[in-house]
């Protein structure tokens, strides 16, 4: 009941607006370095994504008559930018073919977003310490130039948002998405240096100049290891000029390269059956992010997901992952109206799931697990267009993951629980198969290795 409490509070919000799309069907190519004009950084509100996703885009959609329409009709829009064997238009600046369309072995995927190495040993330089987010953080230099952020779990938490993060990398990577390098790094602290000019911002918004002292009281947040380490998440720059998160729908208006509306996009709308498989529920505009790159002498926008610290049901935030995760929104209208005509009598699935109590493991389960019904945290708005080939274009994708695959992909988190290495690749497997089972018919043995 507690997920729905909000909910009450909004009911006297009444927005109305309308909704106006242009389609295109043609992927435009890229400019010539020298023509090609940067877009202008922006800035995405976690605040207002919210509110935007939970309450007023809800109330948009419910006044929209041509959305009304179409369900009345069952004729959905379907995806703008497929080919005429129903495929994603290439080439994508969001998505290449790889699993489920190519060769993609086990040792490709653990090279594919890069060598995964972190970084270079030695002295790292903090320049900067991280703007946003629940745990601490900062930015580093290492002793070859290279630069990275440096995340940390919640203590309450060791290694789940970390290791979730690294297996994330290579599973969205293998799945065809643009991705940035993570991978498992140990510090100590007399390997930490500060630069010059190094600053942080205070919570008045504030910005000051980053000492010893400040440093040392960050890292008291952080659970240390038994050596004295710290164990970190190392997340490498990526390459360009970062332009902020993009959004699931709409266009960005200053970028004359993106004319198919996002939720009209056949990645982002079939993005949901990856999520689904691992109970990606945090996929929203604030977790991706737009860079300016310079590629084969052409300039253009390369869009990201980043952010992978929340999936497999792991915690980012100090308090345990609800159980309805993956079955309700936080703000769930259908829920709450069910809880409301059964005065709260009515028991949802998901509160007899079993936790596995594996501190290092978030929730997440395969038994209760909708392949059909799944549902993020906030309201999506390319997964609301989703539509059935949509969906069976992301399940070729899922199915396309072999045991080996997800085993590898598990292996890069270091986990110290082998307890939570072996409940993570199970649960991968059985939801795989369920959604696989679901969209494209029984799972083909070839999936198990089997003969």
């Amino acid at each position: 009941m507690k997920r729905h409490l909000l909910l009450w509070a909004c009911c006297g919000c009444v927005i109305t607006a309308a909704s106006f799309v242009r389609i295109a069907v043609a992927e435009p190519k890229g400019k010539d370095s020298t023509e090609a004009k940067s877009p202008k950084p922006r800035e995405y509100s976690y605040v207002y994504d919210v509110m935007n996703q939970s309450v007023f885009r809800p109330a948009t959609r419910m006044f929209d008559v041509g959305n009304l329409a179409r369900r009345i009709a069952r004729s959905p829009r379907q995806a703008a930018n497929v080919d005429e064997r129903d495929e994603v238009r290439l080439p994508s600046t969001w998505w290449q073919p790889r699993i489920g369309y190519q060769p993609v072995s086990v040792q490709d995927m653990m090279h594919g977003p890069g060598p995964g190495t972190g970084p270079a040993p030695g002295p790292w330089t903090v320049t900067k310490a991280k703007a946003q987010g629940v745990t601490p953080g900062f930015q580093i230099e290492d002793t070859k130039g290279a630069k990275y952020i440096i995340k940390f779990d919640v203590p309450k938490f060791p290694e789940q948002a970390t290791g979730a993060d690294v297996i994330g990398s290579y599973l969205f990577w293998a799945a065809g998405y643009n991705v940035p390098e993570n991978a498992i790094a140990y510090l100590d602290r007399d390997q930490l240096k500060i630069s010059p000019k190094a600053m942080y911002t205070d919570a008045k918004g504030k910005h000051h100049k980053m000492t010893e002292a400040y440093l040392d009281a960050l890292l008291t947040q952080v659970a240390r290891e038994p050596d004295g380490r710290y164990r970190c998440l190392a997340s490498k720059f990526l390459s360009g000029k970062p332009l902020g998160p993009f959004k699931y729908n709409g266009v960005r208006s200053d970028d004359p390269e993106d004319r198919v509306p996002h939720e009209l996009r056949r990645e982002l709308r079939g993005l949901w059956t990856i999520a689904a498989w691992v109970n990606h529920a945090d996929a929203r505009g604030p977790n991706s992010l737009d860079m300016w790159v310079t590629d084969g002498g052409r300039s253009f926008v390369r869009h990201y997901l980043i952010d992978f610290g929340s999936i497999l049901g792991s915690s980012a935030i100090t308090e345990e992952r609800s159980y309805a995760t993956g079955e309700e929104y936080y703000l769930d209208y259908n829920a709450a109206i069910r809880n409301l005509v059964s005065v709260g009598t009515r028991k949802a699935e998901w509160e007899d799931v079993k936790d596995p109590n594996i501190p290092a493991v978030g929730f997440i389960e395969s038994k209760v697990f909708d392949p059909v019904g799944w549902r993020p945290d906030l309201p999506n708005p390319a997964f609301d267009e989703r539509t059935q080939r949509d969906i069976r274009w992301g399940a070729k994708i899922v199915a396309g993951f072999t045991d080996e695959h997800i085993r590898a992909a598990i292996a890069a988190a270091h986990y110290t629980d082998p307890r939570a290495t072996e409940y993570l690749t199970r649960m991968l497997i059985e939801r795989r198969d369920k959604l696989v089972n679901a969209w494209l018919g029984p799972p083909s043995p070839m999936l198990t290795g089997a003969k």
